[in-house]
């Protein structure tokens, strides 16, 4: 029955990323973020930390580097190509942050 008790921890938090993308189409914030702060202002209200969603997430936490692997690899296995076209990468981010910033906000209904 413990299982049943992280598993719906994990479901939590997924769920609170949900409401979070939910609210931010309202809130011009970041999905995750709104589902964070949804989440402390229940945790706030409640008290307390249940103990499975402070096990499921030091679990998630603690393992959050596998996420970044893939990107790390990338970078180590194509190093140089990377730093042979860094000066064309750096200026195609940097005209496309400006574009996209300078871009006016657009709402779909």
């Amino acid at each position: 029955m413990q299982w049943f008790k992280y598993a719906l921890a994990l479901l939590s938090l997924v769920g609170l990323w949900f409401i979070g993308l939910g609210l931010s189409t309202f809130i011009p914030l970041p999905a995750s973020l709104l589902g964070l702060l949804v989440l402390l202002l229940g945790l706030v209200w409640l008290k307390r930390i249940p103990h499975a969603l402070l096990t499921v997430s030091q679990f998630v936490l603690g393992h959050m580097l596998v996420l970044f692997v893939p990107a790390t690899m990338g970078i180590l296995l194509y190093g140089e190509t990377l730093a042979d076209n860094l000066l064309w990468l750096v200026l195609s981010i940097v005209i496309l942050s400006l574009i996209h910033i300078s871009e006016p906000t657009r709402r779909t209904p």
